[in-house]
């Protein structure tokens, strides 16, 4: 997949504001830190009226230099960067891009960080491989909105789980992982 620019950055907490993707569309979140940092990113509604710290969208661990990736709800106004107890430099950037810029899923997709696959086929089943750890599989809609859990267990793990359509798939996962077509 394309890299896209990534505006904000910081060092250790950090607040941003989010870019929402137009109407239809759901906003993805993209993310790069440093091989030692470790950090998680928090939904924030940030208006005159409401200030409220929201679900955990991303986890980014210790020696990933992939680009992590996961959807924001609308209601979110702002995202905060907080530094783990574990890594030593927590450098951050992170940009907003909207979900049909997304590569779509034809055959296969792997990674070792959290992502976020368009998926334009139909019904259908797909094989999953994960390492030694902890996975989450969701289908959202193309927009983002709805959420139907796919697959979630603790790896290793090989078998297979069932597409139900369109949509976004959303993989939460911090080990080797791999999703194919079938």
């Amino acid at each position: 997949m394309e890299k896209i620019r990534l505006p904000h950055s910081g060092l250790g907490n950090g607040k941003v504001p989010v870019s929402h993707a137009p109407s239809g569309l759901a906003t993805v979140v993209e993310m790069k830190s440093g091989i030692l940092s470790s950090l998680y990113v928090y939904g924030v509604i940030d208006t005159p009226e409401q200030l409220e710290k929201g679900d955990m969208l991303l986890t980014h661990n210790t020696g990933s230099r992939h680009r992590a990736r996961a959807l924001v709800p609308r209601e979110y106004t702002h995202l905060a960067v907080d530094k783990s107890k574990v890594g030593s430099f927590p450098r951050w950037r992170l940009g907003f891009r909207a979900s049909d810029s997304l590569s779509t899923l034809m055959k296969n997709a792997e990674g070792r960080h959290p992502d976020v696959l368009q998926y334009t086929g139909g019904r259908g089943t797909a094989k999953l491989d994960v390492d030694d750890g902890y996975v989450y599989i969701k289908h959202r809609s193309p927009s983002g909105e709805g959420e139907e859990e796919l697959h979630r267990s603790s790896g290793p793990f090989r078998g297979t789980f069932q597409l139900p359509g369109p949509g976004l798939i959303v993989v939460d996962c911090l080990v080797r992982w791999s999703v194919t077509l079938r």
